[in-house]
């Protein structure tokens, strides 16, 4: 049977509960937003890249910055379908957030790892999506600024891009 593309289960088969998986809602959000950026709906479409772009720094954040203290585990030490970072400044677990407190966050995947490749996309994301809100959402759309909507655009296939390099070889470039 196809799967129900809403909920993911087979037509018939009992709902399951929800699976946090950042990788697969980024990719998800990413072919979303390219679909609607395709046909000039592109405050939609920069919304769902910038939760693409969240999602899939996440889901790199979640599998190569663990030692550095990036998680599910919160600070009360159970496990959490959010994840949770070591904030070097306080010393304390905190949950990590939205993209524009990802920026701190996003430095842990440099540590040792000095691919330029990454280092670029890395700050070419974090650059674009400063000022991005996931409250944008309710806006009534008049503060379009077409070129930095391509720019975000061209950081989410970035984003995008280094997601499947990891999902085809295991490693980050």
């Amino acid at each position: 049977m196809p799967d129900d593309e809403n909920t993911g289960a087979a037509s018939g088969d009992e709902p399951r509960e929800p699976t946090t998986d950042y990788s697969c809602a980024g990719e998800r959000h990413f072919a979303d937003g390219s679909h609607l950026h395709g046909r000039g709906r592109l405050l939609t479409a920069d919304h769902l890249f910038g939760l693409a772009v969240e999602c899939l720094m996440k889901g790199l954040l979640e599998r190569f910055a663990g030692p550095q203290g990036v998680s599910r585990r919160n600070s009360g030490g159970s496990d959490s379908p959010r994840l949770w970072w070591d904030d070097p400044d306080t010393g304390r677990r905190k949950p990590l957030g939205h993209i524009a407190e990802m920026r701190r966050v996003l430095p842990l995947l440099l540590d040792g790892r000095p691919g330029p490749s990454l280092t670029e996309a890395l700050t070419r994301v974090s650059a674009d999506y400063e000022q991005w809100l996931v409250d944008d959402r309710y806006t009534d759309g008049t503060h379009l600024d077409e070129p930095l909507l391509t720019r975000r655009q061209e950081a989410a296939v970035l984003a995008h891009d280094l997601h499947l390099h990891v999902q085809f070889t295991g490693k980050l470039p």
